[in-house]
């Protein structure tokens, strides 16, 4: 079963949106964007890419996949973590690689002296 409705509810609320909001930035009603994030309906394909092309984010992210093998869920602060990222320039993404890459090495460091 595809549960996509907590996802789009959780991508609203790190957005600091409410639903009226939201929904009129996807081309939706809010009942509707309600019944969406109450699991009561899934959004249609256009509403889909609207919410791709609105925040910036992947289709994949919106989806998880309920069964015992296999569950996808990107978390909030990683979901706005790359979702931000993505609206950087290249020059800015470099940056901010480069400065995960001091933070990953000094945090190495003080595991050492530990």
């Amino acid at each position: 079963m595809i549960n996509i409705g907590p996802n789009i509810r959780r991508l609203r609320k790190l957005n600091n949106m409410n639903q009226v909001e939201f929904s009129s930035r996807i081309g939706i009603s809010q009942g509707n964007l309600s019944e969406i994030e109450q699991g009561n309906c899934n959004p249609s394909f256009d509403t889909l890419l609207n919410i791709k092309k609105q925040f910036n984010c992947n289709i994949d992210d919106l989806i998880i996949i309920e069964n015992d093998v296999f569950k996808f869920l990107i978390y909030q602060k990683e979901n706005y973590l790359i979702s931000n990222y993505r609206l950087l320039d290249g020059v800015d993404q470099k940056e901010i690689y480069e400065i995960i890459k001091i933070k990953i090495s000094l945090n190495k460091g003080k595991s050492n002296r530990i």
